[in-house]
């Protein structure tokens, strides 16, 4: 920060009367001590510190994993890697950070907080401070309406945003860092100025940066809920999820600090915790295990002449048969084979591997493997996940809701609830090239919304903007459209009898629309 200063008195020297700390991030708030005592130097007025009302507690909040938060950074940020060209590529948002090991901070405390949303005047300069939470909770977007100019703090940068942070936190709200770059676009400004790279200069250009940033950012999150609602893994998804090609080359959306599988991840453990969902991951083998049986198996493998395929198939039968043997000579399973057997198998099916027979030979070891977890596991919900697991493969039980079901939910929805579901069954890049605006009226309830579809996106608003071009606008009562999200109804059948007005567009365009989703009442 004294160097900083240093730039900063070419320019200007006028007194520093007030500092405003975005967020509790150790760059953002260690630098302040610096400004304080060069302007004591000078003058010995106050210097007030403005930020959010719980930055001082989450700085604080921070020592609790302040040891390995601090060694994992260190990794993170490359403080330690040596200055060789080609070899150091940066911190990711910013050349280095001039942290490590033996750095000590001066954390300065806030003196004015606010709560949600709140105006100063500071030397005449006059300022809002707002809320955004989203790369931290604390988030504060500084507002300048003279000058037409926010500052968003860490919730924009010139790189696919970091919805977890691998130095180790809890990983970020998604949904709640989109909402508030939606409270920083309703700004309109005509410069965003964000903490750590270049400014983006011009209204329609900053406009159209942060669409595409939170759109970015809800598609990963709106894709990441869809397809963990039809069962997948998080590494699944990561398997699968890809980014619209026009957000993928978008020059603010390269990772260079986030990445989109780390964000997947964060996502899927917000809202369904550590559990994968695959019953091997509820007691893992040990990494110094498994690994001590793939060296094993391995070395027995250079004397087999059977394909590798059939040796881990056999491997998987050999241990799973050990443990049967223990159980029927002491009513006791051998956990750790059990395991083993568990996870060969379904490597085996994972990748394909055995066909007919074989195949089938694999799947009754997984079927008698979470069978006899399960009779050894003490915790009533393990012991009934792993034994439903296994007859969902024996039997093909469905543990899905059933159709009717689903259509009760959706007709005991608000028609709000009901347009919302459609976010997350947007049909991955199918329709990302395709826009539409879709205008809704319910004469019953009198609500109108807007539902739009922009870079694989879905949003809902209420009501219909003035000034909003309409590709197609419907009028119906809320109980007869929700009948048809729910399949009761069918849309070409209520518009002859009347149920359905075209206002705008036709049906055509409203069906292409609804081709770019997954059915409402679907998995």
């Amino acid at each position: 920060m004294e160097a900083i200063l240093i730039e900063f008195r070419k320019i200007s020297s006028k007194p520093v009367k007030a500092i405003i700390l975005t967020h509790f991030h150790t760059d953002h708030i260690t630098g302040a001590n610096a400004i304080i005592e060069a302007e004591k130097a000078t003058s010995n007025e106050t210097i007030e510190i403005y930020a959010h009302e719980t930055t001082e507690d989450l700085m604080f909040g921070f020592s609790d994993t302040y040891e390995i938060g601090l060694s994992r950074g260190v990794r993170m940020l490359g403080s330690l890697i040596p200055k060789i060209d080609n070899f150091r590529t940066g911190a990711g948002i910013g050349p280095e950070l001039l942290i490590n090991t033996d750095s000590e901070l001066i954390i300065p405390k806030p003196t004015i907080t606010y709560v949600r949303h709140k105006s100063f005047c500071v030397a005449g300069v006059e300022f809002e401070l707002i809320h955004t939470p989203g790369e931290t909770n604390d988030q504060t977007t500084v507002w300048l309406p003279k000058l037409q100019t926010a500052l968003p703090g860490d919730n924009f940068y010139k790189t696919f945003p970091n919805l977890y942070t691998i130095r180790g936190s809890p990983a970020r709200s998604a949904k709640q860092w989109y909402r508030s770059l939606d409270r920083v676009r309703e700004l309109k400004a005509e410069y965003l100025v964000g903490s750590h790279t270049r400014p983006v200069i011009g209204k329609e250009v900053v406009a159209g940066t942060l669409l595409i940033y939170r759109d970015a950012i809800k598609y990963v999150h709106d894709q990441t809920l869809r397809l963990l609602n039809k069962g997948y893994t998080a590494t699944e998804i990561i398997q699968v999820l890809r980014l619209p090609d026009k957000v993928r080359d978008h020059p603010h959306l390269q990772e260079h600090y986030g990445t989109v599988a780390w964000s997947i991840r964060g996502i899927f453990t917000n809202y369904l915790g550590w559990f994968s969902g695959d019953p091997k991951d509820l007691h893992p083998m040990t990494d110094k295990e498994r690994a001590s049986r793939l060296v094993r198996l391995v070395r027995r493998s250079r004397f087999s002449n059977t394909s590798a395929a059939l040796t881990i198939l056999r491997e998987a039968q050999s241990s799973h048969k050990r443990s049967m043997k223990k159980y029927k000579k002491m009513g006791r399973h051998i956990i750790a084979d059990d395991k083993w057997a568990l996870e060969l198998a379904e490597y085996l099916r994972d990748i394909n591997a055995v066909k007919g027979s074989h195949a089938n030979t694999a799947k009754q070891i997984r079927i008698s493997s979470l069978r006899a977890l399960g009779s050894e596991e003490i915790s009533p919900n393990g012991r009934s996940y792993y034994l439903t697991y296994a007859a969902e493969l024996e039997t093909g039980l469905s543990l899905r809701r059933v159709k009717s079901v689903r259509a009760f939910v959706i007709n005991s929805s608000s028609v709000r609830t009901v347009l919302g579901m459609l976010s997350s069954k947007v049909n991955g890049l199918e329709c990302q090239c395709k826009n539409y605006s879709i205008g809704l009226d319910y004469s019953d309830i009198k609500e109108s919304y807007l539902v739009t579809l922009r870079n694989s996106v879905c949003d809902v608003f209420s009501p219909i903007p003035h000034d909003t071009a309409l590709d197609a606008h419907l009028k119906t009562t809320m109980s007869t459209y929700k009948s048809m999200m729910a399949e009761e109804k069918d849309l070409d059948m209520e518009v002859s009898l009347g149920n359905v007005e075209i206002l705008q567009g036709s049906v055509r365009i409203y069906k292409n629309f609804l081709d770019c989703f997954d059915s409402v009442n679907s998995t």
